[in-house]
């Protein structure tokens, strides 16, 4: 509560505090009692007697008058629940501004929250562009080099063939022409795995059309083979 606020309250409380003795003090003034009539006395004396004189009768003193108190009592209520209105329109105004900031701090939050979920994809969006951009620029090389075999290719066309004779190239003469001798024909190797269940006839009979000539494949496998028993599955065999 503000200091404002804080004096208001003290002052209704006081205010508060002194109503009730000022009416209590209104209602304990006893009222005006009324004049006393003496009776009148004997007109005729006792013979005798001599007469007394007849004491004054005594008269209160009138009461002080309790408008004056109802009216300061009436104004001090008034001042008191005018000062207790504003200071519930002040507390009303505080809670609104207290639930205003609740709000924008809620909505902060939310803005906040919303925020760092986007930071994520964010950074994937950038990942992806930095990718996109790679492969453009390969792109682009690619047909950079495309470009430039298909202006070579179209060169090459055009330009003469090597090879061909044009008419100046052929000479008038012509020697005969030495073959060189035939280069020797060189073996092709062939190499066979072993699988379960063959044998060395049975490999010759695939490779040679019969099983008889299986001394020749354990002759050439002399490094992997000991004799015809020791061969294993896996094994890889050449065949002569």
């Amino acid at each position: 509560m503000r200091p404002t606020s804080l004096r208001l309250a003290l002052s209704l409380a006081t205010l508060l505090a002194a109503l009730p003795l000022a009416r209590l003090s209104a209602a304990d003034t006893p009222p005006a009692a009324p004049e006393a009539t003496a009776p009148a006395p004997a007109t005729t004396p006792a013979v005798g007697v001599t007469p007394t004189a007849t004491p004054a009768p005594v008269v209160a003193p009138a009461p002080a008058p309790a408008v004056a108190d109802q009216d300061t009592a009436d104004a001090k209520l008034a001042v008191v629940l005018r000062s207790y209105t504003l200071m519930q329109e002040e507390n009303d105004q505080l809670k609104a501004a207290q639930q205003k900031s609740a709000d924008e701090k809620a909505a902060l939050e939310a803005q906040l929250e919303v925020a760092k979920r986007a930071i994520p994809v964010a950074a994937q969006a950038n990942a992806l562009r930095e990718q996109l951009r790679q492969t453009q620029d390969q792109l682009a090389a690619v047909s950079l080099e495309n470009n430039d075999l298909k202006t070579r290719l179209a060169t090459g066309t055009g330009s003469s063939v090597p090879g061909r004779l044009t008419p100046t190239s052929v000479p008038t003469t012509l020697a005969p022409a030495v073959m060189p001798p035939p280069a020797p024909a060189t073996p092709e190797v062939r190499y066979h795995v072993v699988v379960a269940g063959e044998t060395l006839g049975k490999i010759a009979r695939q490779y040679y059309g019969t099983s008889s000539r299986w001394p020749e494949i354990l002759e050439a496998n002399k490094d992997v083979l000991k004799n015809e028993k020791s061969l294993y599955v896996g094994a890889k065999l050449r065949i002569p």
